[in-house]
């Protein structure tokens, strides 16, 4: 008999799986929904994988770790966005002839503060006057900034703002409301901001019971100039706070930093002239590094970074984002059945993915290259032993991630269950579950 193999060097027993899922599963409160789950080994095999495991299913923010896995493997560790102040001609002492242009990288996380410091850099320059005007380029993201099968109650709300070549301050703006004396009084309108020039409010919200909370919804079309306000906002609440999206962030950078250079002494002229080509540049932006911007995207769930991170892969081979993020990880050996990615954030209900494919992308980014950095970023909990990525909406309730087992091996999971009634309380179902899934595979 040859030497016994350590245990960590074991197959895997996985025969209580099915008994474990099915008595899970048959829980009462699950009863109606489509709930598909599967575990994959160290080597990326099923160790157990219910029925609906290759059923494609709506992921929500899941799908995230779709996006941010790819961004790691083809944009690298050290990818910053760029956003870059230019112009036509070159800065001569006193002034430019034409435009000073804000050419977008789609940085989602551009901020006023950042273009303050721009503008004070190009001022630092010698820059005292633009003849033409300040204006902003955000043509790296042609297409529309909002997906089509994104609904009109999403994308007026902050969750919801769009993607653009040109963000600012993650497109999102505040709206403060005074509740009224009484439940259906009227809400006084206390402002809202930040906005482009010449956008105009529609408000008619009222006052709600005490403690009812935010049911105020946001609506504005991309790119317009007027937003709509609708709803209630609890009795006795003297400055209610809504968040909404910016209908159009590049117009409202452009103005930001015009104001900032008017600040800093630069006089602008508006003076019309040809459109030209901004070729020069005078002062670049970057942004925090890319794994940094996964950290806060997966801790936050952030639609709009995982949007622009889904549009940049799309720039960099200039193809569809979705064939891009699709070609990638079948190259990286996954095989799809079912699959349907509309945007890169899980935002639209049409997305869909096999339970078995959305563990296997994410076995595949833990053994690429930057695996340990993209477990990294991934929400801890259980002591440690889950590290994953949630995905939630109305009716949906998602995970994809790793669990650590006692003698050191990790799985890969997916959880998807769609149709849950929504007074289900599934987090306290799906912790049970992988508990008893560690129990049994390390018992």
């Amino acid at each position: 008999m040859g030497p016994m193999r350590a245990r960590s060097q074991e197959p895997l027993s996985a025969s209580d799986l099915p008994t474990l899922f099915r008595d899970w599963s048959a829980n009462p409160s699950l009863a109606g929904a489509l709930v598909g789950f599967c575990v994959l080994d160290d080597t990326g095999q099923p160790l157990f994988a219910s029925p609906l495991a290759a059923t494609a299913l709506c992921p929500a923010s899941a799908l995230k770790t779709v996006t941010t896995g790819a961004a790691l493997g083809m944009l690298g560790p050290e990818f910053r966005f760029e956003s870059v102040l230019a112009s036509a001609t070159p800065l001569d002492p006193g002034g430019l002839a034409g435009d000073l242009v804000l050419v977008g990288g789609g940085d989602p996380t551009l901020s006023s503060a950042d273009l303050q410091r721009m503008a004070e850099r190009v001022v630092g320059m010698g820059l005292k006057q633009v003849n033409g005007v300040v204006r902003s380029d955000g043509s790296v993201f042609p297409g529309p900034p909002v997906s089509d099968h994104w609904n009109w109650g999403d994308i007026g709300n902050a969750y919801g703002a769009g993607a653009y070549g040109v963000n600012i301050d993650h497109n999102r703006l505040a709206v403060r409301f005074k509740a009224g004396i009484a439940a259906g009084d009227p809400a006084e309108f206390l402002g809202g901001g930040p906005v482009a020039a010449g956008t105009r409010w529609d408000h008619r919200v009222t006052t709600g019971p005490a403690g009812s909370g935010d049911q105020v919804m946001v609506y504005s079309e991309p790119l317009g100039r007027v937003i709509r306000v609708r709803g209630t906002v609890p009795m006795g609440e003297a400055s209610f706070l809504v968040s909404g999206a910016i209908p159009d962030p590049p117009a409202l950078a452009a103005e930001m930093l015009g104001l900032f250079l008017e600040r800093g002494g630069v006089k602008i002229l508006k003076q019309a002239g040809p459109a030209e080509d901004s070729s020069i540049p005078l002062v670049v932006h970057r942004s925090e590094v890319l794994p940094e911007i996964i950290d806060h995207l997966h801790r936050v769930s952030d639609n709009l970074e995982a949007q622009c991170l889904f549009l940049t892969l799309g720039d960099y081979l200039n193809r569809d984002p979705a064939e891009v993020v699709r070609a990638y990880w079948e190259n990286s050996g996954v095989s799809f059945t079912g699959l349907r990615m509309i945007d890169g954030s899980g935002l639209a209900r049409a997305n869909m993915i096999r339970p078995l494919d959305l563990a296997r992308i994410n076995h595949a980014a833990r053994r690429g290259p930057h695996g340990e950095r993209f477990r990294q970023s991934l929400t801890s909990y259980l002591d440690g032993k889950v590290r994953s990525k949630l995905g939630a909406m109305s009716g949906v309730k998602t995970e994809v991630g790793f669990l650590a087992l006692e003698d050191g091996r990790e799985v890969t999971f997916a959880l998807m269950a769609n149709g849950l009634d929504l007074k289900v309380d599934f987090w306290p179902l799906r912790e049970k579950l992988l508990r008893d899934v560690a129990s049994k595979l390390t018992r």
